[in-house]
């Protein structure tokens, strides 16, 4: 089952896509790369000003699709890696910087 995160639990969404910001990485909320490039690059120049082009990112390097889900954790993470049969995972694309 597939569970889609709530505006609030993302940083932000760009062309329909929510993205989820992390300290060495950001994640797209989808599997279409496409759309996944479209909204980091648009969530990465709003936030810091440079596009990903700019700071040499290479899709096919530095992106890889996966399942996520949202876990309360006693270290404070709240996002973790999941496998799609896993209750409550959705699809991500992440971008690691």
């Amino acid at each position: 089952m597939t569970t889609c995160p709530t505006r609030d639990q993302v940083a932000d969404i760009y062309y329909g896509v929510a993205v989820l910001d992390f300290e060495n990485s950001e994640a797209a909320c989808t599997h279409d790369r496409r759309k996944a490039i479209a909204a980091l690059n648009a969530f990465h120049r709003v936030y810091n000003g440079e596009r990903l082009a700019d700071i040499d990112i290479v899709p096919e390097r530095d992106m890889h699709t996966g399942w996520a889900r949202f876990e309360d954790r006693a270290d404070g993470k709240w996002t973790v890696e999941a496998t799609d049969d896993q209750p409550g995972a959705f699809p991500v694309t992440w971008l690691y910087l």
